[in-house]
């Protein structure tokens, strides 16, 4: 296995230095591309065209008029995307190319903004001009965060370790991203990678990494709390690895040891400068200001896996998933469970398993006094005080599919009798699942009724704009009021709207389009009767990934 990897690693560089840099060409034209629903007019876009597959449109800045685009082509034999391929700068105004250079994808990451492009790869982390392409700085750094918000931090600091080929970094390390250099190392151990990176001010970060650590982003200085959160690899784990591939968690690479199961740990929460969290074993109290344990109790034996944890007044509440991830795949881990504990003391008020079978949670949601939870092939409601089973609601798998892990898009259904667009979750009481045979299942938390809804008839919402929505299928899109009638038709993928221009891009071009003549007039209605719409309240039930300050409606 090890000399495979090797080689491996050996051939890359040789398929990067032998890709051809075949230049990037752009090609601009008007055309009429939709229409206004309220006066009636044509729609007109600017196309940009490309001779290079576009991977994504990291930076579309409307104020200097410039786009960076990266692109990956698809390997001759069209089963692979390519390990490297080209970014360009370009010009808004009429799609001229300011400047070229490749980028890899294999084993890096690249972080880019309107202001910053930072490259990072196995051995290297390099600076690149925004203006001319040129690299500003190269270092022997393994960069691994970079703060979300900027608007307090000067200098600019980057957060990784020195790296050397074929030998692990043991010190993390501040470098200042103006020239590299280094600002501050301190020791930090992370043998199974580094899980989380949160900012908790402009200045301080915490990193989950065989623990957690805060730093000082201009000294380094804080403190560590170590702890458990991997285990050994074996085969059972292994065999039941589900068959997607994760990506990037936080914005950074996760690496470590690859005979791992790695993510046993929880999201942390920030109160009152207190910091909740846990590991494999058991849940924290740290004091935030100099890392001193508070208190700390075991979790239930060999149970401890992927976990998410909230707050209440009184009480940290847990859910253990049993899931982990092993070689980016999400694996049967543990046992799932729920738990609460007192926050002043960490004295468990409720423990209750959720299956004696082996499943893991994939979905949750909080509704009144229960929390909502999603198994494979059945909703589970259990009651939130003392953790006890209430009802299980039962889904035919054949039929509509197993359930998968939490879906972050909103969808919403066209009636052409009423004319006007209604989100699948229709209010509070709905809660809206994604199946692997591509169904939405809508589940009605009061009636317990299930409505099954195919994904390819749904419109998602991608954007808005004060009052109006931007919702796309497929190659078409729509801008929509509140109410859910048309504002605009579109033949053009909805991507995004960025102030009153809507970009939307394939992997052929690039469309830009001017909607403020449209958008100035937002307040006025179509001529047709209008009632509020009850389909278009949106469920409480939130998505995205457990953060310092959670709430009931955090994701994994």
């Amino acid at each position: 296995m090890r000399r495979h990897i090797i080689l491996w690693l050996l051939l890359v560089p040789v398929g990067l230095c032998g890709q051809k840099n075949t230049p990037v060409t752009v090609t601009c034209e008007n055309r009429f591309v939709g229409r206004d629903c309220v006066s009636g007019d044509s729609i007109p876009a600017v196309l940009y065209r490309f001779n290079r597959r576009v991977e994504r449109i990291p930076v579309l800045d409307t104020v200097a008029g410039r786009a960076i685009v990266q692109f990956r082509d698809i390997t001759k034999n069209g089963k692979y995307l390519e390990p490297v391929g080209p970014m360009i700068s370009m010009e808004l105004s009429d799609g001229a190319v300011l400047w070229q250079r490749d980028i890899g994808y294999i084993f890096g990451h690249t972080w880019i903004d309107e202001e910053l492009i930072v490259e990072t790869d196995l051995q290297k982390s390099r600076r690149i001009d925004p203006e001319t392409g040129t690299d500003l700085w190269e270092k022997k750094i393994r960069l691994y965060a970079l703060p979300d918000d900027w608007s307090g931090a000067e200098p600019k600091i980057g957060l990784g370790y020195a790296q050397i080929m074929g030998a692990r970094g043991e010190k993390a390390q501040g470098f200042n991203l103006a020239d590299g250099s280094t600002l501050w190392k301190r020791p930090l151990n992370f043998q199974s990678g580094w899980s989380a990176c949160d900012m908790v001010s402009d200045s301080i970060v915490l990193v989950q990494a065989d623990g957690l650590h805060l730093f000082n982003l201009y000294t380094g200085q804080g403190w560590d709390y170590e702890a458990v959160m991997s285990a050994p690899y074996d085969k059972r784990s292994a065999l039941q690895a589900l068959g997607f591939v994760l990506g990037f968690f936080s914005g950074f690479v996760a690496t470590g040891g690859a005979d791992m199961i790695k993510e046993l740990h929880s999201n942390a929460i920030l109160s009152d400068s207190v910091l909740y969290w846990a590991s494999r074993e058991e849940i924290v109290a740290l004091d935030s200001t100099d890392g001193h344990l508070l208190w700390k109790t075991r979790l239930p034996e060999k149970a401890g896996s992927r976990s998410n944890i909230f707050e209440t007044d009184t009480s940290i509440f847990l859910i253990n998933r049993g899931v982990a991830v092993f070689q980016n795949r999400y694996v049967e881990y543990g046992r799932p469970f729920l738990a609460a504990y007192e926050k002043a003391t960490g004295r468990v008020t409720m423990l209750q398993v959720v299956d004696q079978r082996r499943c893991w949670i994939m979905d949750y949601a909080f509704h009144e006094g229960s929390v909502l939870l999603a198994l494979q092939d059945r909703i589970a409601v259990h009651d939130l005080h003392t953790g006890e089973l209430q009802r299980e609601t039962q889904i035919d798998t054949a039929v509509v599919g197993r359930i998968l892990r939490e879906d972050n898009e909103r969808y919403c259904l066209y009636d052409s009798v009423k004319g006007r667009f209604e989100f699948v979750s229709g209010g509070l009481d709905d809660w809206t699942l994604r199946t692997d045979k591509d169904n939405l299942l809508r589940w009605n938390v009061l009636r317990d009724e299930i409505r099954t809804i195919p994904v390819d008839s749904c419109w998602i919402q991608r954007d808005r704009y004060d009052n109006l929505l931007l919702v796309g299928l497929g190659d078409k899109s729509c801008l929509i009021d509140d109410n859910g009638y048309k504002y605009a038709e579109l033949n053009l993928p909805a991507t995004r709207l960025q102030g009153t221009t809507m970009y939307s891009y394939t992997e052929e071009g690039l469309a830009k389009v001017d909607l403020k003549p449209l958008l100035d007039r937002r307040y006025e209605r179509p001529a047709v009767p209008q009632e509020r719409a009850a389909g278009t309240a949106l469920a409480l039930y939130g998505r995205g990934r457990g953060a310092l300050c959670a709430s009931p409606n955090d994701k994994m």
